[in-house]
């Protein structure tokens, strides 16, 4: 795999989808094997003072942060302080009133514990020790949304359904703090048993993102957080999460990449071989924060993707200010992370979520590379010309069933008479030689979305998919037998 034909792509790529999405600053790293391949930064880390984001910059992980105490748990297992099917309420008194079993690590793990969806206890100042934070939401009994009016606080009975709860990670790492053999906070654990031997010297998984729980010098390298609107950015007060196992962690891009390969590759050293493979291997059905989904499986914490190119992967969001995303592919041992300053008001909890678009389109720029194809593709310059041009051939002939195609004098007309916005790249020669390329055949679908595949960058490609307007697009292209490079 060609690492500088990424690295091209991204520098080409990343600043346009930055534009387009409203990001104020980005971070990448791409890792291979064991090391950390490539890392970029674009952007700003704080808009006020101009400092830019690098490689250097910390960001909350947010959700991303499950994954680390995911591990601890295993260490524990393996350890045999706990087993992953023994009840917890031999060491907590926590119950499901649901039945029919007792809960089990496994159960916490995979999020079929019963425990409802929360959103992670937030709360304006730091929480108290997780010991008296638990033992508070237990005794109240109902979710943290909208007032508990939202989600009920157990939803289910024991193994029964995925129900992705932040709650349930949080008792995942109270049992980490109480069995630990070092008899030291979570904090400390992960610090000295996960953190240090993989290197990742930019990470903390503090009680709170605060000057009493941070060090100095990682809290001054964070990024300041903005919630946005199109043409908005607001840099709202800092939220502390009392679930905080679930998503109080800090990091960088790089060292977070380190972390995935470690498990990629076998352990890293924090867990054996063997537990590593069970971490990302699917344990049980699993979902989004909506629900189950038969397009994907849980393992321990990490979704688990099937298919050509197997992948686990996670994401994660802290409020109201940052977003992180996280890709491992398992055959061919990568991994992608990327940390943005930026959480979109807009989100209205669908799996297209605003706040993650500028992750999910660089995402797909780094897959085409992991699958073997040239992610560069076209150039940045004329890549939205092109996008244009395709969607306007489209909608003069194939969407509406016409043979004849608009001439080549009726093209340039077209593109001599577009008004283009302030800054917008335009390249009229590449909207001419896209919408000349659509055509009716007898396969239209399958012939225009082999030229689609060919030629689009893979972000306006996503883009593509939906301004055609067409229900299932992808997986109608999968059927008709068209390959996908991204």
């Amino acid at each position: 795999m060609n690492i500088d034909g990424l690295a091209e792509a991204l520098d080409a790529f990343v600043p346009e989808i930055m534009d387009h999405c409203g990001t104020p600053g980005l971070s990448i790293a791409v890792g291979v094997g064991t090391e950390v391949a490539l890392s970029r930064a674009y952007g700003l880390a704080d808009l006020a003072t101009g400092r830019p984001m690098t490689a250097d910059t910390i960001g909350p992980t947010g959700s991303d942060a499950k994954a680390y105490t995911g591990v601890a748990a295993l260490q524990l297992v393996e350890r045999g302080l706990i087993g992953l099917d023994d009840p917890i309420d031999k060491h907590l008194p926590i119950v499901n009133p649901h039945g029919p079993r007792p809960i089990t690590l496994r159960d916490l793990l995979t999020h079929r514990s019963g425990l409802g969806i929360n959103l992670g206890n937030f709360h304006r100042e730091p929480p108290p020790p997780l010991e008296e934070h638990l033992r508070r939401v237990f005794a109240a009994g109902r979710s943290d949304a909208y007032g508990g009016a939202l989600t009920p606080f157990w939803a289910g009975p024991v193994g029964a359904a995925y129900q992705y709860s932040n709650v349930g990670i949080a008792v995942v790492g109270r049992l980490v703090e109480l069995l630990n053999p070092d008899g030291v906070t979570f904090s400390e654990w992960m610090g000295e048993h996960v953190f240090a031997p993989l290197g990742m010297s930019s990470s903390a998984f503090p009680r709170a993102q605060h000057p009493d729980f941070v060090p100095a010098e990682l809290l001054a390298r964070r990024s300041t957080g903005y919630a946005t609107l199109p043409g908005l950015r607001l840099p709202l007060p800092q939220l502390y999460v009392g679930d905080y196992p679930a998503g109080s962690a800090l990091s960088t891009p790089s060292d977070h990449a380190r972390f995935v390969l470690a498990l990629l590759g076998g352990g890293g050293g924090v867990l054996s071989p063997g537990t590593a493979r069970q971490m990302i291997t699917a344990q049980a059905s699993g979902g989004t924060l909506t629900g189950p989904s038969e397009d994907v499986s849980i393992g321990f914490v990490f979704n688990v993707f099937g298919g050509e190119h197997p992948y686990i992967g996670h994401g994660g969001e802290y409020p109201w200010g940052w977003s992180h995303f996280t890709r491992g592919w398992t055959e061919a041992r990568a991994a992608l992370v990327i940390s943005a300053n930026q959480l979109d008001l807009g989100d209205f909890g669908t799996s297209d979520r605003p706040s993650h678009a500028a992750a999910r389109l660089v995402a797909e720029i780094v897959t085409a590379w992991v699958h073997g194809a040239d992610p560069r593709r076209r150039h940045a310059r004329d890549g939205l010309s092109y996008l244009a041009g395709l969607l306007v051939g489209d909608r003069l002939t194939t969407r509406l069933g016409i043979t004849a195609r608009p001439t080549a004098e009726e093209l340039a007309g077209i593109a001599d008479g577009a008004v283009v916005g302030p800054g917008v790249p335009w390249d009229a020669g590449a909207f001419c030689e896209a919408a000349g390329q659509v055509r009716m055949s007898d396969h239209p679908l399958r012939d225009n979305a082999e030229l689609v595949l060919r030629e689009l960058p893979a972000y306006e490609l996503e883009l593509l998919k939906r301004q055609l307007g067409v229900p299932g697009l992808g997986a109608i292209w999968q059927r008709e037998g068209v390959g996908r490079g991204a």
